[in-house]
């Protein structure tokens, strides 16, 4: 969701906000794109393969870590269509 609480409606959205809210808390965290090194995607409706790809691609710049999609029944309340799982490791 939004800083200010609001959820979009589209999953394809809702998608391009999960990944910009977990690279703001990288960030956050004086860590980058690069560092991440797992992303879980859940999905309760589909979002276009191609819309998806090009969300992945401008929110990633190329970087590539292990990922997975579930697809799944519903997440916690009926307005979530996507939930993102994010892992990172700034390294030693």
């Amino acid at each position: 969701m939004t800083v200010e609480g609001e959820i979009p409606d589209e999953p394809g959205d809702q998608l391009d906000l999960a990944l910009a809210n977990v690279l703001r808390n990288l960030e956050a965290a004086g860590m980058h794109t690069a560092d991440l090194v797992k992303l879980t995607f859940y999905f309760a409706e589909a979002v276009d393969v191609d819309r998806r790809r090009a969300i992945l691609d401008a929110r990633l710049r190329g970087h590539t870590p292990c990922m997975t999609l579930i697809y799944v029944a519903g997440l916690a309340s009926p307005e979530l269509k996507v939930e993102l799982d994010a892992w990172a490791s700034a390294g030693a």
